[in-house]
């Protein structure tokens, strides 16, 4: 009886030793990536012109790229967010740089770094807690980095420059397109907005007062004193102006194609002769 219980135990452990090995293995390609240390490594108020750095150490068989991105409550802020330009690094073992900053008012309690391989595809993300927050203009006296930041951001700018690079990143002319129209679709937008509240009449004029109807809830909020994070404000000001603007666009083009083919509103009102 006790060997067939040792034998069970035996089958047992075996069977959870297999399926627990992947939970404590290495990621895939044998990459292993730590988060060292941070610059600030405090609390801080930052400037426009600041960065977050995180030194990464790596151990790799395959090679390896590193982004920063700041994350609030978990999700990633992306809009105003200024990144390091993930240079290549080499398969082995060594150090690398990443950062970020931000160009508006930004609050972040952590700070990710996603691992990429060669082909620019995303490996996964580790974060490490960091309570930052960029002010979204200059400082008065800019901080001093720590003297690792130099070293290693001397070291990434010499991968940069002289390293071939087989895979270089081929959307980064599409995304300064992307950010420069919908930098223009702001005032695009209040243009376009303006014009139509004073010309259309009756049913265009409603559907031209639809878009208004988010920033006036948003207005609210802020009038009655409800807390929303500066950078959840700016995303979504960003974001919904450019669809708003798409939404008038597309109205403007069907006012001037179809409005002889549509009737009458039931209070029109002929003018008089």
């Amino acid at each position: 009886m006790f060997k067939i219980t040792t034998s069970i135990a035996s089958i047992i452990s075996l069977f959870l030793c297999l399926f627990s090995v992947p939970s404590i293995a290495q990621p895939a390609d044998n990459t292993l990536v730590t988060l060292d240390s941070l610059d600030p490594a405090v609390t801080s108020v930052l400037g426009s012109e600041d960065s977050l750095y995180v030194m990464v150490r790596y151990e790799s068989e395959v090679p390896l790229r590193f982004q920063a991105i700041g994350m609030h409550s978990g999700l990633p802020l992306e809009v105003g967010a200024i990144k390091n330009p993930a240079a290549l690094h080499a398969p082995g073992n060594g150090e690398a740089l990443v950062w970020v900053s931000y160009t508006n008012p930004t609050r972040v309690d952590a700070v990710g770094v996603i691992v990429m391989d060669e082909k620019w595809q995303k490996l996964y993300t580790l974060t490490k807690a960091a309570e930052m927050k960029w002010q979204g203009f200059s400082a008065d006296q800019p901080r001093t980095s720590a003297k690792w930041v130099d070293t290693l951001l001397r070291a990434e700018q010499r991968k940069i420059d002289y390293f071939y690079d087989p895979s270089p990143n081929k959307y980064g002319m599409l995304y300064d397109v992307v950010f420069f129209l919908t930098m223009i679709s702001i005032p695009a937008y209040i243009l376009l907005q303006l014009y139509m509240l004073w010309r259309y009449q009756y049913r265009w004029r409603e559907l031209a007062m639809i878009p208004i109807f988010p920033y006036l809830i948003l207005a609210f909020y802020m009038l009655v004193g409800l807390e929303i994070d500066e950078s959840l404000k700016v995303t979504f000001l960003f974001r919904y102006t450019s669809l708003a603007f798409l939404y008038l666009f597309v109205l403007l083009l069907a006012k001037r194609f179809w409005q002889d083919k549509l009737g009458p509103p039931k209070l029109y009102k002929p003018p008089k002769a």
